[in-house]
């Protein structure tokens, strides 16, 4: 073994070591040491066969380790309208209901993808940045540090992770690239359309580490898009793995943008339009029914 690869091998494992025991510093002993009510929003998308196993839990993590960051919740539909009713009476019961006004809750009864709900958390998020979880995480207490120390001012696309299950972005960014493409009406491919589209708009990729997110990676029975499509790679939809490649093909690498799940590079088969940031101003406290505000 060279001298380098044993230093990598002895910092990796240093670094182990300190986060490991960070997981274990029990949250009274970490207070908040600066208000980050100004920094960024935190936005979260969800549907009914998480809630209980997953995102209740980290809801209420956030909501205990954050308590001044405005939190924004965008629910997907159903379509067992019944099933859905039931689902959202006791979210709203349990968790949205009484809620502060920087908590808000925007609530589908129809089924919606993926990049129509990023698109409404973005445009609802007071910050100018905004931090896009997953609903399937767990939290360690030291990611309030972590958050502390993040330079939210200058973030413009930042992996968390380098997954697009946890992401933050500029509000600036996100007009500068365009609203994500609501062709992409389920779950899958919307980010590699992202990731394509902000190379040819000049927006560079970062990345972060934060070990205090933990993906479980969860592929339920069952998701919001089933009724949409059939599903490819695990939870993914044929309806958006047909809009991505109606929009991109493959191409050499000096033609194009590299796909990492793709593990090829891609170029646009037609001039791509223009995709304006889409209006949305729900209005009212807490609590918002996209599919029923007039």
């Amino acid at each position: 073994m060279n001298r380098s690869s044993l230093n990598l091998r002895l910092y990796l494992t240093a670094q182990a070591v300190l986060h490991g025991t960070r997981r274990r510093v029990p949250r009274a002993l970490l207070p908040p040491r600066r208000p980050l009510g100004n920094c960024f929003t935190i936005a979260i998308t969800t549907f009914e066969a998480r809630y209980e196993s997953y995102f209740r839990p980290l809801y209420l993590a956030l909501r205990r380790s954050f308590p001044e960051v405005p939190i924004l919740v965008a629910v997907n539909g159903h379509g067992d309208a019944a099933s859905q009713g039931r689902y959202l009476e006791r979210l709203c019961r349990e968790l949205a209901s009484g809620e502060p006004p920087h908590r808000r809750f925007l609530l589908h009864d129809r089924v919606v993808g993926l990049c129509q709900m990023w698109n409404e958390l973005l445009q609802a998020s007071p910050t100018a940045t905004t931090l896009v979880l997953n609903d399937d995480l767990r939290l360690d207490p030291w990611l309030r540090r972590w958050a502390e120390t993040m330079p939210w001012d200058t973030v413009d696309l930042t992996l968390l992770n380098n997954t697009w299950s946890h992401f933050a972005i500029g509000r600036q960014c996100w007009q500068r690239i365009g609203a994500f493409d609501q062709d992409f009406s389920g779950i899958g491919f919307e980010d590699m359309d992202y990731t394509a589209r902000a190379s040819l708009a000049g927006v560079r990729i970062g990345g972060a580490a934060c070990p205090y997110l933990h993906h479980a990676n969860d592929q339920p029975v069952t998701t919001s898009f089933d009724d949409q499509s059939a599903r490819v790679w695990g939870k993914y939809t044929s309806a958006n793995q047909d809009s991505f490649f109606r929009k991109w093909e493959s191409c050499p690498a000096t033609e194009g943008v590299y796909i990492r799940q793709l593990g090829h590079h891609v170029r646009p088969i037609a001039p791509l339009p223009p995709l304006p940031v889409p209006p949305l101003n729900p209005s009212g406290a807490g609590v918002v029914y996209l599919d029923r505000t007039p």
